[in-house]
């Protein structure tokens, strides 16, 4: 305890403290309080809670709990949402593609390619601890042996090193070193890096061995791997087509040589100087790597199947042609009776129909002579933007600009005048036959008669929960206002808030799950039949790379993290290493009859827009 002692004389002395003679000193209550606290955590902490203790005894369990409960719930309410609603109510902002992330400048291909580099690590990280184990059994059975034997075995080997080592043509006069330059056979040839180009779609065209590239990736790093635009990589190819040694240039004159190590079934590597595989630049008269036989037999394989997919293809167009001409000379026939039976008054309002009046629901025309379809759909009142969207829908399946005189389309809207939408579209040309697409009643997407195949239940559209708002869709042909040049848009950005649950849409495993630079926090799930799910800016993970997860499993939440100018969601989807637009690629269907009764309601809604179609009294101007 301390005593203060206060004199009268304050303005010339100052405070004394002294010391109680007692010596106890007692702690403020507060600090007992919290000294027992520390030491009852300290305990808890330090019990065997899961071994000899049960882990729900915990007093910390209830914090976990609660927020494992809130997560089910979550993923239980997801799974219940109809999707076929939720693409229905899908919004599309009306200023989607100006809210883009022009910042948003990423490589999904070079992710994807470092996931399986991590994925191949891990395989061969895996191998070499089985090769350990085995290794240490082998030495154990070595010292189970005699001694007598060991000796025996140790003089056998050393003879046989000296040999081999102690050849005349190794012996210069004198043995200057026991150590031997490793060499291969083979021929070395030449590939020049393009744009785009990746080590593995090098191997792809190449036609080399892809588990070669595995071993490789297994043992190189990230940066062995980027690869410069105008480098030259050179391959030292074996008879047996194997990549003996491969050379990759890297900045300020150096490169990294991977070489074949027979024995451990991998690669070395070696970080030097360029070309430091040739003693005199014999680089400069290596052979294009398009010499090498793995690539010729590739070509020619190539070639046989374009030829026969050819004479497929012109079988295919001769059987259309054909059918095309039965079609329009029935359509001929059938305007020939109706030309016949109309009356002048009728034929005059046909001519006038479309000069300055409201649009019908139905417009019939044909291409004249020297015209082009967009001319011709122009003066039958289409709208640039509809022209576009008719071409857009047929591209793969018609060339416009090889239309000519006689070929004809019918457009149907849903109602008359400019602001109505088109529901089905049917082009009848004379080279690409007769091709009538359909617009879905919920995803407003054009299809064939025959065309929609329903998706549902075992891959789910969309990998969040709630109103669907896309700032900036799938597009291949975006063009970058700030850079002036064609940068695609590989997936779709969602509109969400920081922090809002993502989900995985179908089962899977985890095969990226880290930083990255442009794309923030991203993961990469890959799924059966080819299928790989990519999700950027995120900001919390709640999978770590190497995890199994399941259809509606939480694997993390939304952010604004890398190169984002605002808080969204990148989504995409890639089937078989190809990026393809998630709100239209066809998924799996893990339910039959859902996926039936889907495709039942849409062939239900085709044949009232096919009977409106041919439905010529919709093509009258009132």
């Amino acid at each position: 305890m301390i005593n203060v002692k206060i004199t009268n004389r304050t303005a010339a002395e100052d405070y004394i403290a002294v010391e109680k003679e007692t010596g106890a000193t007692t702690l403020p209550g507060k600090h007992i309080f919290a000294i027992f606290s520390v030491g009852i955590i300290s305990v808890l902490l330090a019990l065997p809670f899961g071994s000899i203790i049960p882990e729900s005894a915990s007093p910390f369990a209830a914090l976990t709990s609660g927020r494992e409960e809130q997560k089910r719930i979550y993923e239980q309410e997801y799974l219940k949402t109809n999707e076929v609603i939720a693409e229905a109510n899908a919004e599309i902002s009306p200023t989607a593609g100006s809210e883009e992330n022009y910042d948003d400048d990423i490589n999904t291909e070079a992710l994807i390619a470092q996931a399986n580099a991590a994925e191949s690590k891990k395989e061969a990280a895996a191998a070499a601890s089985a090769e350990k184990e085995r290794l240490k059994f082998v030495a154990s059975d070595i010292e189970k042996n005699s001694n007598e034997k060991i000796l025996a075995d140790q003089k056998v080997q050393s003879e046989k090193y000296i040999s081999n080592i102690l050849t005349p043509d190794k012996i210069p006069g004198s043995i200057q070193s026991a150590q031997t330059e490793k060499t291969f056979n083979g021929k070395w040839y030449e590939q020049t890096i393009r744009k785009g180009d990746s080590l593995s779609k090098i191997f792809s065209y190449l036609n080399l061995n892809s588990n070669d590239l595995k071993k490789i990736t297994a043992v190189a790093r990230e940066s062995d791997l980027n690869l410069s635009v105008g480098g030259k990589i050179q391959f030292l190819i074996g008879e047996d087509n194997s990549v003996q040694e491969i050379a990759i240039p890297l900045a300020g004159n150096k490169q990294v040589r991977f070489s074949r190590d027979i024995e451990k079934n991998t690669y070395t590597v070696e970080r030097e100087r360029r070309f430091a595989q040739f003693s005199d630049l014999k680089s400069r008269g290596m052979d294009s790597a398009t010499l090498m036989p793995s690539f010729i037999e590739a070509e020619k394989q190539r070639s046989k199947k374009k030829l026969e997919e050819e004479a497929l293809l012109s079988q295919k167009q001769k059987e259309a042609l054909e059918k095309a001409r039965l079609k329009r000379e029935q359509l001929a026939a059938a305007q020939k009776k109706q030309e016949s039976v109309a009356t002048p008054a009728e034929k005059d309002k046909t001519k006038s129909m479309y000069s300055g009046k409201t649009r019908p629901r139905l417009i019939i025309g044909s291409i004249n002579e020297k015209e082009t379809f967009d001319k011709a759909a122009a003066r039958y009142g289409l709208t640039h933007s509809e022209i576009v969207t008719i071409k857009n829908q047929y591209v793969g399946r018609i060339n416009f600009n090889k239309l000519s005189a006689g070929d004809s389309f019918r457009i149907l809207f849903n109602g008359i005048g400019q602001g109505a939408s088109m529901t089905a579209i049917s082009m009848n040309t004379k080279m690409f036959g007769q091709i009538n697409l359909y617009r879905h009643q919920l995803n407003h997407i054009f299809y064939e008669e025959n065309g929609y195949n329903p998706s549902t239940g075992a891959f789910r559209r969309f990998p969040i929960m709630g109103q669907i708002k896309v700032s900036s869709p799938f597009n291949l042909k975006r063009f970058h206002p700030l850079k002036r040049i064609i940068r695609p848009h590989y997936g779709v950005d969602f509109k969400v808030n920081i922090g809002t649950p993502i989900y995985s849409p179908a089962d899977g495993v985890v095969t990226y799950a880290k930083y990255m630079r442009g794309g923030g926090y991203s993961i990469i799930i890959s799924h059966n039949g080819g299928y790989s799910t990519v999700y950027m800016h995120l900001s919390k993970f709640d999978v770590q790379q190497g995890d199994r997860v399941h259809i509606g499993q939480i694997i993390a939440k939304s952010g604004n993290t890398g190169n984002s100018t605002g808080a969204h969601l990148h989504y995409e989807v890639h089937v078989n290493g190809r990026p393809v637009d998630p709100l239209k690629v066809d998924l799996p269907s893990g339910s039959p009859a859902t996926a039936q009764r889907l495709k039942e309601a849409f062939k239900n809604n085709v044949y009232i827009l096919k009977t409106e179609l041919y439905k010529n009294k919709l093509a009258e101007v009132k």
